[in-house]
Formats: C-alpha cells, structure tokens, sequence
C-alpha cells in the first residue's frame, strides 16, 4: 500500500507543477490525492486524573518527547480531573494546570472534579470563578460540548464542543464530553449550567463536524459506561476515556466474526495509580473516505525512565519542595 503524505505535500507539489504543461499538471494532481488502499497512520499519547498528584508527570514528558521525534502524527489529550483531593487543591488546580502547559497538550476536557470547589464544594460564583480560570490559563483548547448556561444555552465562556486539526494532512476532529456527576449530586457550582449525555451529545454533533473531517475523535471524561455507547455512533473511530481510574491496558473492543476491530476505547488509570498511554490506529482510504482498519495500544513501562529536569523543576517551584530541601540543607 502506499502511504499518504497528506495536504501539505500536496501544496509543495502543486507549486512545482506550474512548470509543467497542462497534461503533466493533471497526472500529478491526480497523484496527489488519496488513492483507494493508501494508508494513514496517527497515534494518540494520553493520560487522565491526575488529581493533583504530579509525581510521574516529568516521566511523562520524557515519553512524550520521544514520541515527538518518533511520530510523524501525534496527537496529546488529556482527560481532565487535573487537582481535586491533591496537596495542592487549595489553589484550584493552577499549578497542576500550569504544568501540564508545559507538556504540550493538543486539548483537554474538563472533568467533573474541574467543577468543584475544594475541599466540600462552593457556590456558582466560585466554580464559574474557578473553571473560568483553568480554560484561561490553559495553553492548549479545552473542549465540553455537552454543558451549557441554563440562561443562553450557550456554551462555558472559553470552551469550544470540538476543534478541527491538521495531522499530517488530514483534518482530524476531536470532540470533548464530559461527566454528569456534577449535575447528579446537585453541586452547588454548577447550578447555573445543564449537562446532557455525553453519548446523544456527540451523536448530534456528528452531523456537524463529520462533513468537515476526515477522522473524529471523543476526548471523554464521562466514564466506561458512557464510552461503550459512544463508541457505536457512526464516524467516531476511537474513544480517549477518563473519570473511572480504570488501568485498560490494552484498547477495549468488541470482536466480529470477520475479525475487523470495532472503535478501541483506552484509559490510563487515574490518581495514585497514573499512566501515560499510547494508541497507534492505522487508516485505509477506502471509496473515498478514511477508514479505521487496525490499531494497537498500550500504556508505557514506567520503569526507568528518566524524569525530565525541566518539569521536575517546576513541578518542584509550584510545590514548594525546592523550597523545603533549601531550608533544611540551610
């Protein structure tokens, strides 16, 4: 099979082509569009419920990093729950937040424990407060297309319900759902705002994104029993799971007689038992469109590797441990 070089290559050989005379222009423009049996490959690096404690996240960067190097299209999510019930949660999930910038993130969804104010809950001024914060200080989109404003029914200032990115030549759309927890347990923060189900949210916004995409993607903290319904509706090839601190250490799938692979579901645990995961999905270009014809993942061995220096540092300043270790050499 050959291998597909996506748009921008088709840019840089579409000004070569001016050279060439109108018979040659046409070969080469055609060549230059996907072909039925060309592949595609993107991988997803992952992790999710971090609450707060931040002690593998240099470790982390280190493998995402490499990834960088290694990978010609890759995608970093994150699937929210970043402070609540850490040691530093009285500060609202900045420094967690102000960290995780600095591991360079495509998006992130807020997860339930985004919306509330530690450590027994607060009132709506304070999690409007709060949540307004975070998507402010975030460097990379935050996504939740299924809360909105009980008074507009718009969406939380600063959030989008998706973005369309350019991965090596496709336009891959990537949608955020988050949990009903919140709303469920009758939280005070969000008594201004209505969540809807994470599943019929994404099945409504298919029809929208789908024309625009060539791949979509869930970034979902709404939890395992959500993902496995998600995962059936039409143009969703994987789902990016958080909130269960489930360690799934290889996709979830349903087998066919036929041996195709349904939409994997993966998740890399979550608060004391955190890891970083990986999917590689593998794309066929099948009578005009992308289709999802294998994948493999996997959540990295921890085991070795080395810390990045630079977060560790930080990670060290916004905890206050350099500080400490100062003093008591002193």
């Amino acid at each position: 099979m050959r291998k597909f070089f996506g748009k921008k290559a088709v840019l840089a050989a579409a000004a070569a082509v001016m050279m060439f005379s109108s018979a040659n222009m046409s070969a080469l423009a055609e060549e230059a569009q996907p072909q039925e049996g060309d592949t595609y490959e993107l991988t997803i690096i992952h992790n999710n419920d971090v609450h707060g404690h931040m002690d593998w996240l240099p470790q982390f960067k280190t493998l995402i990093d490499e990834a960088r190097e290694e990978v010609d299209n890759l995608l970093v999510l994150n699937g929210g729950d970043i402070f609540l019930r850490g040691p530093l949660q009285d500060q609202q999930g900045i420094p967690e937040m102000t960290v995780l910038n600095e591991m360079g993130y495509d998006a992130w969804v807020p997860g339930n424990n985004d919306f509330r104010i530690p450590p027994e809950g607060g009132d709506t001024e304070a999690g409007n407060e709060q949540i307004q914060n975070l998507i402010e200080l975030a460097n990379c989109p935050t996504l939740c297309a299924n809360v909105t404003m009980k008074d507009t029914g718009e969406l939380i200032d600063g959030v989008e319900p998706y973005i369309i990115k350019e991965v090596g030549g496709l336009d891959i759309g990537i949608i955020g759902v988050t949990s009903l927890k919140p709303q469920d347990r009758g939280w005070e923060e969000v008594s201004d705002k209505v969540f809807e189900s994470g599943e019929i949210t994404v099945e409504n916004l298919m029809e929208e994104v789908a024309p625009q995409t060539d791949i979509n993607i869930v970034l979902s903290h709404t939890g395992l029993a959500v993902d496995t319904k998600t995962c059936w509706v039409s143009g969703v090839s994987a789902v990016v799971g958080a909130d269960d601190h489930f360690v799934i250490t290889n996709p979830l799938y349903t087998p066919t007689e036929s041996g195709i692979k349904t939409t994997p579901i993966v998740q890399a645990g979550g608060e004391y038992d955190q890891y970083l995961g990986r999917l590689d999905l593998e794309y066929t270009y099948t009578e005009g469109a992308w289709e999802l014809t294998d994948f493999n993942g996997y959540l990295y061995d921890l085991e070795g590797v080395e810390p990045d220096a630079e977060l560790q540092a930080l990670i060290d300043s916004v905890s206050g441990t350099a500080q400490t270790e100062a003093d008591e050499a002193a």
